[in-house]
């Protein structure tokens, strides 16, 4: 994978996938670095990328610090995360309570080329991945040509830990494992850092967030694929603007917030038949102009829908009633939504409030889509009504009276019309006309 490969799937959307509460230096330190540093250390496939990236997580509390915490409170936690080797009992354990520098020094004292009485505090636990010990700061410095000996603190800096890490993941040849995703690989790669597996549980819980983040997986069916393949085009065609009649030019865009209700009110669906493409424009148009010189009542509720409206409804569906996971939901161009709440259950009661606002029908079975004949501008969504007979000019020229029911758009006259100006209903949505009955 190229530098340039790198960097479209190391974004700050991805990283914060895995680590929601980031700290803003540490993510601008891997976003500025990663695309020319990561090649050179071996990570160089989407699997090798979410590795480093779940076992950095671990390591520095979600990417939160760039030091080991060694402040303790209760004596049971010391006692496992270091041993009763090293703690025989609680009374003993409570001494070092409270203490950081204190307990660096007992339980790094002479480890890892420590020699001098202080040596277990100042090269405690540093970095992107916590490097400890006189012995690895020196080597770490030696091979990256920094005076990491002599300047413990720049492990702690944000600006080098990158370069570090990496240094350490080379010396140790870690992406020579890290290149599948079962069990047995996440414990090899935890091996090469930390041989005792301590934190094996958050580095599994982050490295399937990682995969979700960096590793999408395949469609498994041939109508997934067709709904990925939708959502990639979605994604990445330029937006077309027919949106004149709706004032949608030039309009401001929305302020970046959390999914909710309020999302309703932006990317509004049009009402106006200007803004359909052509020439299923004009055929619309006649359409709609016979039936209301008939004297029918015509109310357009939608004819051409953005994309953005389109990605917000089907997303927001998804969350809401089938269990998508609100973190690994991809970004669109335009449209600042954050998906993801602090907790799952608000992620979902948001979703639900904005399945509601849409007005989305609660016997759907299937996602609204990516990609209709309604963001196409080819669909109109119209209420129509009439009393006693209808009589009204086909598109030949030629009158005819409609003098059976039901008096509405799901007439079977009335459809046989709408087709001679290839306006076709599609019979199983009331409202819904469009250019092929879809």
């Amino acid at each position: 994978m190229s530098g340039s490969g790198v960097m479209e799937l190391v974004t700050a959307a991805r990283l914060k996938m895995v680590c929601p509460a980031a700290a803003s230096d540490i993510l601008e330190a891997i976003l500025t670095e990663a695309p020319r540093e990561f090649p050179k250390a071996g990570l160089d496939t989407p699997v090798r990328i979410a590795h480093f990236i779940a076992q950095i997580a671990a390591e520095t509390y979600c990417l939160g610090r760039l030091d080991e915490n060694l402040h303790y409170t209760k004596a049971a936690q010391l006692i496992k995360v270091f041993g009763q080797t090293r703690f025989p009992g609680a009374a003993f354990a409570a001494g070092y309570l409270r203490s950081p520098q204190k307990l660096a020094n007992y339980v790094y004292a002479g480890r890892n080329g420590n020699v001098n009485p202080d040596d277990g505090w100042v090269y405690r636990g540093s970095g992107l991945i916590q490097l400890t010990g006189r012995g690895n700061f020196r080597k770490a410095g030696d091979l990256l040509g920094m005076p990491l000996e002599e300047m413990p603190e720049l492990c702690r800096t944000a600006d080098s830990a990158l370069a570090i890490a990496l240094a350490y993941w080379r010396r140790n040849k870690i992406s020579d494992v890290a290149t599948g995703i079962a069990e047995k690989d996440i414990v090899a790669v935890t091996k090469r850092i930390n041989p005792a597996l301590q934190g094996l549980d958050d580095r599994r819980t982050y490295f399937k967030r990682a995969l979700k983040a960096f590793v999408p997986p395949k469609p498994s069916t041939e109508a997934v694929r067709r709904r990925v393949t939708a959502l990639e085009t979605l994604l990445t065609r330029p937006v077309k603007r027919r949106g004149a009649a709706r004032g949608l030019e030039g309009a401001a865009a929305p302020p970046a917030s959390l999914s909710g209700a309020h999302w309703v009110s932006f990317f509004p669906t049009s009402r106006a038949l200007d803004d359909l493409a052509q020439p299923f424009r004009d055929r619309a148009t006649a359409f709609v102009e016979a039936l209301r010189d008939a004297g029918a009542s015509v109310t357009i509720s939608a004819t051409l829908r953005p994309p953005e409206r389109a990605y917000l409804m089907h997303f927001a569906w998804r969350i809401a009633k089938q269990g998508l996971d609100a973190m690994i939901i991809p970004a669109m161009a335009g449209v600042p939504i954050t998906w993801s709440h602090p907790t799952p259950a608000k992620s979902l009661a948001a979703a639900r409030a904005m399945v509601a606002a849409y007005g989305i029908s609660p016997g759907l079975r299937e996602p609204p889509s990516l990609n209709s004949r309604h963001t196409d501008g080819l669909a109109v969504d119209m209420t129509l009504r009439w009393t006693g007979p209808l009589t009204i000019k086909r598109s030949d020229g030629a009158i005819e009276t409609i003098t059976t029911g039901p008096r509405n758009g799901s007439n079977s006259r009335l459809i046989a019309i709408g087709q001679g100006y290839r306006v076709i209903k599609l019979l199983s949505d009331p409202p819904h006309w469009s250019s092929d009955g879809h």
